[in-house]
């Protein structure tokens, strides 16, 4: 059982860092929770769920990515994978043939699809020669992460212990955090709580390395450090989900509940931009989809098909929850989509 692995780690080390507590709950090969990837509809919807407009939209875009940036080879790579809904969305609406090549990076279960390339690490992928686009929709807001809280002589790190039931610990920050937050800081008010999701650095560094030039796609929940300064989550983001229901016990129901976070979207493009990339945009993800053609490709479904993908565009609902990131690494041409334009015309440029 994980708890007992738990146990028994936490007995050889002494209390643990709730990254080593989530590596467990969640990726554990044998009883995590993505122990087979994101199972389509469980506990919680995702865009590619809602409707199949989502993926062919995002496949659209690629397409016109392609075009305005004069290259017929392309590679897309999506981390998390999950299920391969996505992927076969998107694929759906891309141009056949060899020039495009689709890669999932899963550690989960793979599953069958003869469209893409299944990885279970960016370590099996060697260097990716051309234009690449990255996507990561749900991404970093499901990579463990570290807990911190603001006490009177600084921010202390949130440890992981057990006795008769776990409880939590306050302590020093580990190595992984310090090194992190000394380029990084992060302003809390006085014992406010917040993630550090110090593996983002090592997971971009990788992609960074593989990469000439791309483009990185980021659909995710997130904030900028402004809002915590301001009381935004004061015991931190992490929330638990099971049965499409909010759980704040993150100790129970061990693999069968999904602990997720929002994403430090300052934290996040900081790496980058030390990495070298560029910040195409920033927008709610409604806006993104409408801008890249979603109410075209709407226009073609049955009225009752458009109802469900209503859903994705709805200003009071997913649509504004979840940000669109764009980050580009060399990119010859200009792209837009985080404004009233798709793309920019030659002209433009």
């Amino acid at each position: 059982m994980l708890e007992d692995k738990i146990r028994e780690r936490i007995r050889r080390e002494g209390p643990i860092t709730y990254e080593a507590f989530l590596d467990i709950v969640l990726y554990d090969e044998e009883e995590g929770y993505y122990r087979e990837g994101k199972l389509p509809r469980r506990d919680y919807f995702t865009s590619p769920e809602i409707h199949p407009v989502f993926g062919k939209t995002i496949g659209r875009y690629i397409e016109s990515i392609r075009t305005i940036c004069g290259t017929n080879k392309i590679t897309v790579i999506e981390l998390g994978g999950g299920s391969a809904l996505l992927a076969e969305q998107i694929v759906s609406s891309l141009a056949p043939g060899d020039a495009v090549e689709y890669v999932i990076v899963e550690k989960g279960k793979r599953k069958n699809s003869e469209s893409v390339r299944w990885v279970s690490d960016l370590g099996d992928l060697t260097p990716i020669k051309g234009l690449a686009v990255v996507v990561a929709n749900e991404f970093f807001d499901a990579l463990p992460f570290h807990r911190v809280v603001m006490n009177d002589d600084g921010i202390e790190e949130i440890y992981v212990n057990v006795a008769d039931r776990f409880t939590e610990n306050t302590g020093p920050l580990s190595p992984e955090v310090r090194s992190f937050l000394s380029s990084r800081p992060l302003l809390l008010n006085l014992h406010q709580m917040s993630e550090v999701t110090t593996r983002s650095a090592d997971v971009l560094a990788r992609l960074n390395d593989l990469l000439e030039e791309a483009l990185l796609l980021l659909f995710d929940y997130g904030y900028h450090a402004e809002e915590l300064l301001l009381g935004r989550f004061p015991e931190g983001s992490v929330v638990g989900y099971k049965d499409f229901l909010l759980r704040n016990d993150l100790t129970g129901d061990l693999g069968s509940l999904d602990i997720t976070h929002h994403v430090n979207f300052d934290h996040l493009s900081a790496v980058l931009i030390d990495l070298g990339w560029q910040k195409a945009g920033e927008i709610e993800q409604y806006r993104f989809l409408i801008h890249a053609g979603m109410l075209d490709e709407m226009m073609l479904l049955p009225d009752n098909e458009r109802i469900k993908a209503k859903n994705l565009i709805n200003p009071q609902g997913l649509g504004s929850m979840v940000s669109t990131l764009g980050f580009t690494k060399n990119l010859r041409c200009k792209i837009s989509g985080f404004n009233s334009k798709t793309f920019l015309s030659p002209e433009e440029i």
